[in-house]
C-alpha cells in the first residue's frame, strides 16, 4: 500500500468517525437545559424571589432530615400546605411533585418508592397567607 492509499484511508476514516458522531448527536437529542419550561419560570421569578425573602424574613426555614426511608420536615408553623418538588439531578425523567398539607408543624413522607441517590427538593408552602420556597440537597 503505497502513501497515496494511506491518506485516503485515513480521511475516509476521520470522515466516518465525524459522521457517525453527528448523527449520535441527532439520534440522542438531550439538551444541556436543567429546565425545560425556562422562559414560563423566568415570568415568575418575582414570586420565587418574594418567597426565598419571606423565608429569611421570617426566619421560617424548614428542618428537613431523612430516618431510615423517612423524609422528615418540621416547619416553624403550623397549618402549612404546598408542594414538594423532588428534582433527580441525574435523570430528569425520575422528578416529581407532590402536594402537602399539615395541621401539625410536621410532615412525614415515605421515600421507599424513589430511586436512592442525591436529590434535589424544594418545597414551596403557604402558611398564614404567606408563601415560602426553600430549596434543600438531601442524600438517601
Amino acid at each position: 500500500m503505497n502513501w497515496g492509499t494511506k491518506i485516503v484511508v485515513g480521511l475516509g476514516t476521520c470522515m466516518l468517525c465525524i459522521i457517525c458522531a453527528a448523527v449520535y448527536m441527532v439520534v440522542k437529542n438531550t439538551d444541556s437545559l436543567e429546565e425545560t419550561d425556562y422562559y414560563e419560570k423566568s415570568l415568575h421569578y418575582d414570586e420565587v424571589y418574594l418567597g426565598k425573602q419571606n423565608l429569611i424574613r421570617d426566619q421560617a426555614m424548614p428542618l428537613v432530615r431523612v430516618i431510615d426511608d423517612t423524609l422528615c420536615l418540621d416547619f416553624k408553623q403550623e397549618l402549612n400546605r404546598g408542594q414538594l418538588k423532588f428534582k433527580r439531578p441525574a435523570d430528569n425523567a425520575l422528578d416529581v411533585t407532590l402536594p402537602f398539607s399539615t395541621t401539625a408543624g410536621s410532615y412525614r413522607i415515605a421515600l421507599a418508592s424513589f430511586q436512592k441517590g442525591s436529590w434535589q427538593l424544594e418545597i414551596a408552602w403557604q402558611s398564614v397567607q404567606t408563601n415560602y420556597i426553600s430549596n434543600h440537597q438531601i442524600y438517601f
